[in-house]
């Protein structure tokens, strides 16, 4: 469950190191295109909040009632929750923009470059201090009663076997 939940977190720091391209792109003159940052943005709502973060939070739950205390697992689910506002607000801003609403640039970027280094900064803290405990408190046993909980493995719509249609053209884009 974890290794899947690893690659889950190279996939959409991928996808965030493009958001940050294109911010770099706009800021040396470029164009953007907003299509392309809609279906990122899609895509983390739908794949990151609805399966991603809930996996991550039965590990975590499991752990804070089988483990003790862990100030850093506590603060997670909170963490998601503000997470998943962030990116409701920051798609809310790239809708307005396609739909033709004047966004100050410099505001687009600011919120782009926030919306990014916050999930970047979360996915650094699971990897680096997060998954290393789980690791190495868990036992064989503990990690069988957490992947019983989670059912809900569907394939990937970006970066599975099948790609969705509403993600083909994100998925040339990243030529994967």
């Amino acid at each position: 469950m974890l290794d899947r939940i690893h690659i889950e977190h190279g996939n959409i720091n991928l996808l965030l190191e493009i958001l940050l391209q294109k911010a770099r792109l706009v800021e040396d003159g470029g164009k953007i295109d907003y299509h392309l940052i809609q279906d990122i943005i899609h895509y983390l709502q739908y794949q990151a909040d609805r399966y991603h973060h809930p996996k991550e939070d039965i590990l975590y739950h499991y752990y804070l009632a089988h483990y003790g205390e862990n100030q850093s697992i506590k603060n997670l689910e909170q963490e998601h929750i503000e997470l998943t506002q962030l990116t409701a607000e920051f798609a809310d801003i790239v809708d307005m923009i396609l739909l033709d609403s004047v966004i100050p640039q410099e505001i687009f970027l600011q919120k782009l470059h926030n919306f990014a280094m916050r999930q970047k900064a979360h996915l650094q803290l699971e990897e680096r201090e997060i998954f290393p405990l789980l690791r190495r408190d868990f036992s064989p046993y503990d990690w069988r009663c957490v992947s019983e909980q989670y059912q809900d493995d569907i394939d990937d719509p970006l970066f599975g076997r099948k790609v969705a249609d509403r993600y083909r053209n994100l998925h040339n884009y990243i030529d994967i």
